[in-house]
């Protein structure tokens, strides 16, 4: 977020950029790039099955703040599917 507001990325650039393909959005602030979601799900699919957010966030190399809401996107799209309130795997 202090990476996007340097570069001048307000709430309305931001919006742009997604509705263009440029950005991915895949929770209120978390922007990523786009494919950012396919390459997650392929480092996601090479850890032992099911998968906790913990062990996500260590394989992706990111925070809690992003792995989560990134891991609901992929739920979404059918990459993941969670399987109880702890557990995850690739779909």
């Amino acid at each position: 977020a202090g990476r996007l507001a340097e570069l001048g990325l307000g709430p309305k650039e931001l919006a742009a950029a997604v509705r263009a393909g440029s950005l991915l959005r895949v929770g209120e602030g978390i922007v990523l790039l786009p494919g950012a979601d396919g390459r997650a799900a392929e480092v996601l699919s090479r850890l032992p099955q099911p998968f906790t957010v913990s062990q996500a966030r260590r394989a992706l190399g990111t925070t809690r703040r992003v792995a989560v809401p990134l891991l609901e996107h992929l739920d979404r799209a059918g990459l993941t599917e969670r399987l109880d309130e702890v557990r995850r795997r690739c779909g």
